[in-house]
């Protein structure tokens, strides 16, 4: 049965209602599609900092997990079958030893924080420092950064990222993007609730001052492209539903390239359950490289989904780069 027949297609972010915000305007227009990808508009210093200022305590800890999309009635969660992750609970869960900051792994991988500007309400997704040429890059999924129907430019703002976030704690700072970046081929199909392929994004991340991000918490490498069965890696996450979103989780997993659309593929897996607040997680091998993000699960036949990093993955690095993030 092939992946777009059985798939549930549900988006791992999460929402909470924004009392009183005052938002950053979001320009009309995006910058044009070019080599694959389509740029957001880029925010100024002042948005950047009146992103950081949004983000209260409060408005951190009041996200809450948005109802699944499709199909409108959740299907029945089955656990993980068999659970790898030591003392991993039925979904293949566990969390992850404090303090954060002293494991390399738990240390690049943090939690973002946006408002959609179509409903007023504030998001949260996971992402992760990775290594660039320029030293300000996050991995995440589309679907964090992109709120536009097909070709329509509506992007998240008040973005903000915070490596190693620990229950409203932040440890390593609060960084604002500058800018995003998205595959063509996302722009094109639009944010329509369901789980695809191409569904990532390279986030530019502002410096503070002369501090870059990558040289403050590190970063993972990064995968070009891998197929066949990968073994043995690790996700991490801070799930909203189900835990609350204060703690960052992980599962470890067996899997394959279950092959997708226009050459692109997934990573598919029995051993984990990715619940809403992972999207956008990193997948990470044992060499400390970013294999791909999550992307979706699916709660019916027991299977978790992550973009696995390949064609349009390479396109959305290399814009950051050539942007001299």
């Amino acid at each position: 049965m092939g992946i777009r027949a059985f798939r549930l297609k549900t988006f791992l972010a999460s929402a909470g209602l924004v009392a009183g915000a005052v938002l950053v305007a979001a320009p009309a227009a995006s910058a044009a599609p070019a080599d694959g990808v389509v740029q957001s508009p880029q925010a100024d210093r002042s948005a950047q900092g009146q992103a950081e200022k949004f983000w209260t305590p409060e408005r951190l800890r009041g996200a809450r997990p948005v109802a699944q999309d499709v199909p409108k009635v959740a299907a029945q969660t089955r656990s993980a079958s068999p659970v790898l992750t030591p003392g991993g609970d039925q979904f293949g869960n566990a969390q992850l030893a404090r303090p954060y900051t002293s494991d390399f792994n738990t240390r690049v991988t943090g939690k973002i924080f946006f408002v959609n500007p179509r409903d007023g309400l504030t998001y949260v997704c996971s992402g992760s420092v990775i290594n660039s040429s320029g030293k300000s890059v996050v991995a995440t999924a589309a679907h964090c950064v992109f709120q536009g129907a097909a070709g329509q430019s509506v992007w998240s703002q008040n973005l903000i990222f915070i490596p190693s976030y620990d229950n409203n704690s932040r440890p390593l700072g609060t960084w604002s993007a500058a800018t995003f970046w998205i595959p063509t081929t996302y722009f094109n199909h639009g944010n329509d609730g369901v789980t695809h392929e191409d569904d990532v994004a390279s986030v530019a991340i502002a410096a503070q001052g002369t501090s870059k991000i990558t040289n403050v918490v590190g970063g993972l490498g990064w995968v070009p492209n891998n197929s066949g069965t990968i073994n043995g890696w690790d996700t991490h996450g801070y799930p909203q539903e189900m835990y609350g979103g204060q703690n960052q989780l992980h599962c470890i997993g067996n899997g394959r390239d279950a092959g997708g659309f226009n050459g692109d593929t997934y990573l598919f897996t029995n051993n984990c359950v990715a619940f809403g607040g992972w999207s956008g997680g990193p997948v990470i091998n044992g060499s400390n490289q970013l294999l791909a993000v999550t992307s979706g699960s699916d709660r019916s036949t027991n299977t978790f989904y992550a973009r696995a990093a390949s064609n349009t993955w390479v396109a959305v690095l290399n814009a950051a780069q050539a942007a001299g993030f």
